[in-house]
């Protein structure tokens, strides 16, 4: 990334919580981004069908149909857009309710650590794909600084300590509140929506559990940066932001 775009993503970043609007804009954005890394690979979305898996308010999937791909986008919770080339699906990750080898790529940004059973969904991302298809991959590492998203830093104390010092009232926007049915006050990680939780998902759990599955590694980095650690040993989950990883289903 150049200079402009470290200072446009950190610009979206501030304003990603005013409104689902901004939110969107914010992903929208960070799919641009993500494009060109896949191009770097010789991955392209165009004319390809792809599943955004976690859609959410679905800004990632409105790049992916600018730039030419059929997106099914699926999520516990779906905002409708009535985009063309966009189906919107209200369902569990754990439970895709597509045919199997049916998809050309699978997306699935900021999901795996909030599923209670991760090794379940990295089965559905297999089970769908074609042979030979790809997936994109990423998270925060439980224990990087921003591990324990709106509870970060305080998640270094514990679900409880953090849980006790940080308000949701004030931490979770009205918008965010409403969309995913936050309750104001949760006793753990696994309470902070309808559905779906924080778990505790860190780089080594993550290659262990790809370790059970067919895929093999395309690309393993730090999303946006230039220097990864993501292969260090134990700093790795301590200094990645937002760990990312590029897996191929075998033929």
């Amino acid at each position: 990334m150049k200079l402009r775009h470290y200072l446009e993503l950190w610009k979206l970043s501030r304003q990603r919580l005013l409104s689902e609007k901004d939110y969107r804009r914010f992903q929208a954005f960070q799919a641009s981004q993500l494009l060109d890394y896949l191009a770097r690979h010789r991955i392209t979305v165009q004319h390809q069908l792809l599943l955004d898996l976690g859609s959410g308010v679905a800004g990632y999937s409105q790049e992916f149909v600018k730039r030419g791909a059929r997106v099914i986008g699926v999520d516990l919770v779906c905002p409708p857009l009535g985009l063309e080339h966009l189906s919107q699906v209200q369902a569990s990750a754990l439970a895709i309710p597509l045919k199997t080898a049916g998809m050309d790529i699978v997306f699935c940004a900021s999901l795996i650590e909030h599923v209670a059973e991760p090794q379940v969904l990295l089965r559905e991302i297999e089970r769908v794909l074609k042979p030979g298809g790809v997936c994109y991959l990423s998270f925060p590492p439980y224990y990087s600084p921003v591990g324990g998203h709106e509870f970060s830093p305080f998640h270094y104390l514990g679900e409880r300590f953090a849980i006790r010092l940080v308000q949701r009232s004030t931490s979770v926007p009205d918008w965010v509140s409403q969309l995913y049915h936050a309750p104001r006050e949760a006793k753990s990680f696994s309470e902070l929506y309808a559905g779906w939780g924080l778990y505790k998902m860190t780089i080594r759990k993550f290659k262990r559990l790809v370790s059970q599955t067919r895929f093999k590694y395309i690309n393993i980095s730090t999303r946006y940066m230039p220097i990864s650690f993501v292969r260090w040993p134990v700093l790795g989950d301590l200094l990645t932001w937002h760990a990312q990883f590029l897996l191929v289903k075998p033929d």
